[in-house]
This record gives C-alpha cells, structure tokens and sequence, in this order.
C-alpha cells in the first residue's frame, strides 16, 4: 500500500516510527484486520469516530516522500470503530495513526479476581498441570506470582481460557492505568507475531502504547 499525505508524529520512544494520515477505512477493509474480538454496544457514533483515532500496526517497506508498506494492517485500537464503519458502509476517509507494529509495546490487558483469592488458586490447580518456566512459556499471574501451565500449549489457547473465566464471573477486565484494591490477575502477553489473519484474540486480551485516544 502507497500513503502520499502523512504526517510523522514525535512520540517519547524515538525508535518507534508514528504517521498520522486518512484512510478509507470501507474501502481498505480486506486489509484491515482485528486482532481481538468485540463487544456489541451501542455508544459509537460517526460523531466519536470523526473526533478520535484509529491506530494500525503496520510494517513499513520504505519511507520518503510516500510511505510504502505491507498490505496488511493490524488494527491495534479502534475494533468498535472499525466495525461500525463498515456495518454502516461509511465511505469516507477517516483520520488513523500507522504504528510500527514490530517496535509496540504489547503487554496483557489487566483483570481483577472477582472471587476469593485461595478458591481461584484451587481452581488453577485443579485445571491445570503447573510447571515451571523451563517447560512452558504459559502463565497465569496473581499478584505477580506467576503461576506455569504445562497443559497448555499456544498462547491461543491461553486465552481462550481467559475468556473462560471472564465469561463466568472469576476475572473482570481492568485498565493497566486504573489501580484496583481487588487481586490483579495477568497472563503472559501476546506478541505481534501472534497477530494474523487467520485467528482472533478474545476482548480485552492486550494493552498496547502508546495510546492515543485516552
């Protein structure tokens, strides 16, 4: 894909390349692809999406008077955005940062326990076979101790079993910049390897920076 109009946007970590630019977002949308799955709501208007950014992880090719980069573009914030846009056919061009997508900071999306502390470790016993980090990669974090799972075996999976437990009331998801008196509960994070097209994170899996429509 070939950008003409950009503009470079100085952010605090200097190795991380920033444009702002406009897109239309309807008629790129084959290249355009989520990496979480969202929540139906009603609060997205054209009006919110008009005054507010959608931030794409993309791989740069080259870099001069055009941009040029892979046609694929991860969308790292703005999946609510991005759908209405598309359920409404709005064929129009919208405002969008390009991120770098291999220089992002990707850390998992905090959650608070919701239930006793010591009945959620006895669940985690009970449904998993813990080991240590020299035989998986997996964990479960509560208060930053980490907790390895042997049986799972991709971070795909993982996360499904997140959603599980989001999906029965034991973890709710929390803010990385909000503080909470409640247990904080994390999981090993997703990297941006772990995006492609074929496959999609539950809500709320990650918590990218930088952000910019705080």
């Amino acid at each position: 894909m070939i950008i003409n109009n950009f503009v470079q946007l100085q952010l605090s970590n200097k190795e991380l390349l920033a444009y702002k630019t406009k897109l239309n977002i309807l008629e790129k949308k084959n290249i355009i692809i989520p990496h979480e799955e969202i929540k139906k709501n009603n609060y997205i208007t054209k009006d919110i999406i008009s005054h507010s950014l959608i931030v794409l992880g993309v791989i740069f090719k080259s870099i001069g008077k055009e941009i040029i980069c892979k046609d694929e573009m991860f969308i790292l914030d703005g999946h609510h955005r991005f759908q209405f846009i598309i359920e409404n056919s709005l064929n129009e061009y919208f405002n969008v940062v390009l991120l770098d997508l291999n220089n992002i900071k990707i850390e998992s999306h905090n959650s608070e326990l919701l239930i006793d502390k010591d009945t959620f470790l006895k669940k985690i016993y009970s449904e998993n076979i813990l080991t240590n980090s020299l035989e998986s990669n997996f964990f479960i974090e509560v208060e930053k101790e980490k907790y390895f799972l042997k049986n799972i075996s991709s971070i795909n999976e993982l996360y499904s079993y997140k959603k599980e437990l989001m999906a029965n009331n034991f973890i709710s998801p929390i803010a990385n910049d909000k503080k909470t008196k409640k247990v904080k509960i994390n999981f090993t994070s997703v990297t941006s390897g772990d995006f492609n097209k074929d496959s999609i994170f539950p809500h709320k899996s990650t918590w990218i920076t930088p952000r910019f429509n705080s």
